[in-house]
Protein backbone atom coordinates (compact mmCIF):
# COMPACT_ATOMS: atom_id res chain seq x y z
CA UNK A 1 0.00 0.00 0.00
CA UNK A 2 2.66 2.33 0.65
CA UNK A 3 4.37 1.56 -2.69
CA UNK A 4 1.24 2.25 -4.39
CA UNK A 5 1.10 5.73 -2.20
CA UNK A 6 4.98 6.47 -3.34
CA UNK A 7 4.18 5.68 -7.09
CA UNK A 8 1.26 7.77 -7.29
CA UNK A 9 2.77 10.97 -5.23
CA UNK A 10 5.28 10.51 -8.03
CA UNK A 11 2.97 10.45 -10.75
CA UNK A 12 1.46 13.59 -9.17
CA UNK A 13 4.61 15.50 -9.51
CA UNK A 14 4.93 14.27 -12.62
CA UNK A 15 1.89 15.80 -13.96
CA UNK A 16 2.57 19.76 -11.43
CA UNK A 17 6.13 19.71 -13.46
CA UNK A 18 4.84 19.03 -17.14
CA UNK A 19 3.39 22.80 -18.16
CA UNK A 20 6.26 24.70 -17.12
CA UNK A 21 9.01 21.93 -18.97
CA UNK A 22 6.51 22.27 -22.12
CA UNK A 23 6.38 26.36 -21.87
CA UNK A 24 10.06 25.90 -21.45
CA UNK A 25 10.23 23.79 -25.03
CA UNK A 26 8.16 25.86 -26.79
CA UNK A 27 10.27 29.14 -25.87
CA UNK A 28 13.40 27.02 -26.96
CA UNK A 29 11.46 26.86 -30.13
CA UNK A 30 10.50 30.51 -30.45
CA UNK A 31 14.08 31.41 -29.92
CA UNK A 32 15.31 28.97 -32.40
CA UNK A 33 13.21 30.63 -35.03
CA UNK A 34 14.31 34.02 -33.92
CA UNK A 35 18.20 33.00 -34.47
CA UNK A 36 17.90 32.00 -37.73
CA UNK A 37 15.74 33.28 -41.04
CA UNK A 38 13.47 31.35 -42.00
CA UNK A 39 13.27 31.23 -45.61
CA UNK A 40 17.35 30.46 -45.84
CA UNK A 41 17.90 26.57 -47.09
CA UNK A 42 21.22 26.81 -45.13
CA UNK A 43 20.72 28.93 -42.48
CA UNK A 44 23.30 30.89 -40.00
CA UNK A 45 22.74 31.91 -36.75
CA UNK A 46 22.16 35.41 -36.77
CA UNK A 47 24.84 35.89 -34.00
CA UNK A 48 27.04 34.33 -36.17
CA UNK A 49 26.68 37.08 -39.10
CA UNK A 50 29.33 39.89 -39.30
CA UNK A 51 28.51 41.08 -42.58
CA UNK A 52 25.20 40.61 -44.74
CA UNK A 53 23.59 42.45 -47.66
CA UNK A 54 21.29 41.77 -50.09
CA UNK A 55 21.59 41.99 -53.71
CA UNK A 56 19.25 41.84 -56.68
CA UNK A 57 20.14 39.70 -59.93
CA UNK A 58 18.57 40.09 -63.62
CA UNK A 59 18.92 36.67 -65.60
CA UNK A 60 17.97 36.99 -69.14
CA UNK A 61 17.30 33.16 -69.82
CA UNK A 62 18.18 33.28 -73.58
CA UNK A 63 21.63 33.78 -73.05
CA UNK A 64 24.32 31.30 -74.08
CA UNK A 65 25.00 30.69 -70.25
CA UNK A 66 21.75 30.65 -68.81
CA UNK A 67 20.10 28.60 -71.72
CA UNK A 68 20.59 25.04 -69.84
CA UNK A 69 17.45 25.64 -67.42
CA UNK A 70 15.65 27.32 -70.64
CA UNK A 71 15.78 24.27 -72.58
CA UNK A 72 12.80 23.45 -75.14
CA UNK A 73 10.32 21.65 -72.77
CA UNK A 74 12.37 22.35 -69.68
CA UNK A 75 11.98 25.99 -69.40
CA UNK A 76 12.27 26.84 -65.27
CA UNK A 77 9.17 29.12 -66.06
CA UNK A 78 7.27 26.39 -67.34
CA UNK A 79 8.37 24.67 -63.98
CA UNK A 80 7.75 27.32 -61.75
CA UNK A 81 3.75 27.47 -63.38
CA UNK A 82 2.98 24.06 -63.32
CA UNK A 83 3.83 23.91 -59.46
CA UNK A 84 1.38 26.50 -59.00
CA UNK A 85 -1.20 24.77 -61.09
CA UNK A 86 -0.56 21.70 -59.44
CA UNK A 87 -0.95 23.32 -55.98
CA UNK A 88 2.55 22.21 -55.38
CA UNK A 89 3.76 25.58 -54.52
CA UNK A 90 2.12 28.72 -53.11
CA UNK A 91 3.38 31.97 -54.84
CA UNK A 92 4.28 35.96 -52.75
CA UNK A 93 3.06 39.24 -54.39
CA UNK A 94 6.63 40.31 -54.26
CA UNK A 95 10.49 39.10 -53.05
CA UNK A 96 9.87 40.22 -49.48
CA UNK A 97 8.30 36.91 -48.97
CA UNK A 98 5.65 38.19 -46.59
CA UNK A 99 2.25 38.20 -48.57
CA UNK A 100 1.12 35.17 -50.80
CA UNK A 101 -0.63 35.46 -53.43
CA UNK A 102 -3.73 33.16 -54.32
CA UNK A 103 -4.29 30.83 -57.33
CA UNK A 104 -7.03 33.00 -58.54
CA UNK A 105 -4.76 35.79 -58.67
CA UNK A 106 -1.76 34.18 -60.12
CA UNK A 107 -3.85 32.89 -63.64
CA UNK A 108 -5.68 36.70 -63.50
CA UNK A 109 -1.76 37.89 -63.87
CA UNK A 110 -0.64 35.06 -66.42
CA UNK A 111 -3.48 35.79 -69.06
CA UNK A 112 -2.13 38.15 -71.94
CA UNK A 113 -4.23 41.53 -71.53
CA UNK A 114 -6.78 41.81 -73.77
CA UNK A 115 -8.19 45.17 -75.71
CA UNK A 116 -12.04 44.19 -76.93
CA UNK A 117 -13.88 47.39 -74.28
CA UNK A 118 -11.07 49.75 -75.00
CA UNK A 119 -11.22 48.92 -79.25
CA UNK A 120 -15.23 49.39 -78.95
CA UNK A 121 -14.82 52.54 -77.55
CA UNK A 122 -12.10 53.98 -79.56
CA UNK A 123 -14.61 53.24 -82.54
CA UNK A 124 -13.62 49.69 -83.35
CA UNK A 125 -15.83 46.53 -83.40
CA UNK A 126 -16.64 43.66 -85.58
CA UNK A 127 -18.48 45.09 -88.77
CA UNK A 128 -16.57 45.72 -92.02
CA UNK A 129 -17.38 48.91 -93.80
CA UNK A 130 -19.96 47.25 -95.91
CA UNK A 131 -22.07 47.02 -92.18
CA UNK A 132 -21.49 42.93 -92.23
CA UNK A 133 -20.49 41.20 -89.34
CA UNK A 134 -16.73 40.10 -89.10
CA UNK A 135 -16.29 36.55 -88.24
CA UNK A 136 -13.60 36.84 -84.92
CA UNK A 137 -10.50 35.03 -85.46
CA UNK A 138 -8.70 33.03 -82.67
CA UNK A 139 -5.80 35.14 -82.38
CA UNK A 140 -3.78 32.67 -80.41
CA UNK A 141 -3.52 31.63 -76.47
CA UNK A 142 -4.80 33.75 -73.95
CA UNK A 143 -2.11 33.09 -71.46
CA UNK A 144 1.86 33.76 -71.50
CA UNK A 145 4.03 31.28 -72.84
CA UNK A 146 6.49 29.55 -70.63
CA UNK A 147 8.77 31.06 -73.34
CA UNK A 148 7.33 34.29 -73.81
CA UNK A 149 8.86 34.95 -69.96
CA UNK A 150 12.25 34.70 -70.30
CA UNK A 151 13.16 37.31 -67.20
CA UNK A 152 13.73 35.98 -64.20
CA UNK A 153 15.23 38.07 -61.04
CA UNK A 154 16.96 36.26 -57.87
CA UNK A 155 17.27 37.92 -54.60
CA UNK A 156 19.96 36.94 -52.02
CA UNK A 157 21.68 37.66 -48.97
CA UNK A 158 25.45 37.62 -49.04
CA UNK A 159 26.41 36.87 -45.77
CA UNK A 160 29.71 36.02 -43.87
CA UNK A 161 29.55 33.50 -41.43
CA UNK A 162 32.50 33.90 -38.87
CA UNK A 163 31.84 30.68 -37.18
CA UNK A 164 33.26 29.56 -40.46
CA UNK A 165 35.29 32.29 -41.65
CA UNK A 166 33.72 32.74 -44.86
CA UNK A 167 31.02 34.32 -47.20
CA UNK A 168 28.21 32.76 -48.26
CA UNK A 169 25.71 32.94 -50.53
CA UNK A 170 22.15 32.65 -49.12
CA UNK A 171 19.33 32.87 -52.11
CA UNK A 172 16.48 34.16 -51.52
CA UNK A 173 14.04 34.62 -53.64
CA UNK A 174 13.36 33.92 -57.46
CA UNK A 175 10.53 36.13 -59.25
CA UNK A 176 9.16 35.64 -62.80
CA UNK A 177 9.08 39.20 -64.76
CA UNK A 178 7.04 39.68 -67.61
CA UNK A 179 9.56 41.33 -70.31
CA UNK A 180 8.83 44.71 -70.90
CA UNK A 181 8.57 43.39 -75.07
CA UNK A 182 5.61 41.24 -73.57
CA UNK A 183 3.03 44.10 -71.47
CA UNK A 184 1.37 46.31 -73.24
CA UNK A 185 2.46 49.59 -71.20
CA UNK A 186 6.16 48.68 -72.45
CA UNK A 187 6.95 47.76 -68.81
CA UNK A 188 8.20 45.00 -66.76
CA UNK A 189 5.48 43.70 -64.59
CA UNK A 190 5.93 41.00 -62.07
CA UNK A 191 4.31 37.86 -62.46
CA UNK A 192 5.08 36.10 -59.29
CA UNK A 193 7.83 35.63 -56.42
CA UNK A 194 9.03 32.44 -54.94
CA UNK A 195 10.84 31.45 -51.88
CA UNK A 196 13.66 29.47 -52.98
CA UNK A 197 13.83 27.56 -50.33
CA UNK A 198 10.34 26.03 -50.81
CA UNK A 199 11.05 25.94 -54.29
CA UNK A 200 14.11 23.47 -53.75
CA UNK A 201 12.26 21.18 -50.92
CA UNK A 202 9.08 21.20 -53.51
CA UNK A 203 9.76 21.20 -56.89
CA UNK A 204 13.77 21.04 -57.85
CA UNK A 205 14.84 18.33 -55.37
CA UNK A 206 14.57 14.56 -57.03
CA UNK A 207 12.38 16.32 -59.98
CA UNK A 208 13.98 15.04 -63.51
CA UNK A 209 12.03 18.50 -65.09
CA UNK A 210 13.85 20.28 -62.83
CA UNK A 211 16.96 20.35 -65.35
CA UNK A 212 20.27 22.65 -66.21
CA UNK A 213 21.03 21.03 -69.56
CA UNK A 214 24.37 19.81 -70.05
CA UNK A 215 24.76 20.29 -73.97
CA UNK A 216 28.31 18.98 -74.18
CA UNK A 217 27.17 15.65 -72.19
CA UNK A 218 23.66 14.94 -71.94
CA UNK A 219 24.68 12.24 -69.17
CA UNK A 220 25.89 14.89 -66.82
CA UNK A 221 22.44 16.89 -66.70
CA UNK A 222 22.67 18.68 -63.55
CA UNK A 223 19.28 19.69 -60.99
CA UNK A 224 18.93 23.30 -60.93
CA UNK A 225 19.01 22.77 -57.21
CA UNK A 226 22.78 21.62 -57.80
CA UNK A 227 23.42 24.01 -60.57
CA UNK A 228 22.55 27.32 -58.46
CA UNK A 229 24.44 25.95 -55.21
CA UNK A 230 27.64 26.13 -57.84
CA UNK A 231 26.75 29.62 -58.99
CA UNK A 232 26.31 28.45 -62.46
CA UNK A 233 23.35 31.27 -63.78
CA UNK A 234 24.75 34.39 -64.55
CA UNK A 235 22.78 37.82 -64.15
CA UNK A 236 23.36 41.80 -63.79
CA UNK A 237 23.20 42.80 -60.65
CA UNK A 238 20.34 45.28 -61.03
CA UNK A 239 19.98 46.39 -57.08
CA UNK A 240 21.67 46.29 -53.47
CA UNK A 241 20.53 47.23 -50.59
CA UNK A 242 20.32 51.10 -50.13
CA UNK A 243 18.34 53.40 -47.89
CA UNK A 244 16.13 54.92 -51.36
CA UNK A 245 15.42 50.72 -51.77
CA UNK A 246 16.52 52.07 -55.89
CA UNK A 247 17.45 49.82 -58.91
CA UNK A 248 20.82 50.85 -59.90
CA UNK A 249 19.62 52.33 -62.92
CA UNK A 250 17.16 54.76 -60.73
CA UNK A 251 20.40 55.65 -59.18
CA UNK A 252 23.54 56.11 -61.71
CA UNK A 253 21.21 56.47 -64.88
CA UNK A 254 20.81 53.95 -67.40
CA UNK A 255 23.10 52.72 -70.36
CA UNK A 256 27.17 52.42 -69.35
CA UNK A 257 27.06 54.09 -66.62
CA UNK A 258 24.45 51.97 -64.03
CA UNK A 259 26.64 48.66 -65.65
CA UNK A 260 29.66 50.00 -64.59
CA UNK A 261 28.54 50.96 -61.01
CA UNK A 262 26.76 47.33 -61.17
CA UNK A 263 30.43 45.84 -61.85
CA UNK A 264 31.76 47.91 -59.00
CA UNK A 265 29.09 46.76 -56.68
CA UNK A 266 30.03 43.47 -57.30
CA UNK A 267 34.31 44.34 -57.23
CA UNK A 268 33.79 45.97 -53.97
CA UNK A 269 32.19 43.26 -52.26
CA UNK A 270 34.87 40.76 -53.12
CA UNK A 271 37.71 43.21 -51.84
CA UNK A 272 35.82 43.12 -49.09
CA UNK A 273 35.87 39.18 -48.51
CA UNK A 274 39.19 38.97 -49.19
CA UNK A 275 40.42 41.79 -46.72
CA UNK A 276 38.73 40.01 -44.26
CA UNK A 277 41.71 37.64 -43.91
CA UNK A 278 43.73 40.35 -42.67
CA UNK A 279 42.21 40.25 -39.45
Amino acid sequence: MIGVKKTLTVLVIAILTLPPVTAQLARNNQTQEEQYNPNSIRPVRKDDIMFKKSLWYRLDLRTKINYPMFSENNEISRLLIEAIKNDIVKPFKNDSLQTRMDKRDFMERLRIPQFEQEEEVIGFDNDDAWGEEVEEVELGPDEYLPRQLYVIELKKDIVFDKKESRMKDDIQAITIIIPAEQTPTGLDKVLASFSYKELVEQVFRNNPNALWFNPQNSAAHMNLEDAFTLRLPHGQLVKYENPKNSMIVDLYGDGRRALIESERAIMELMEYEALLWEY
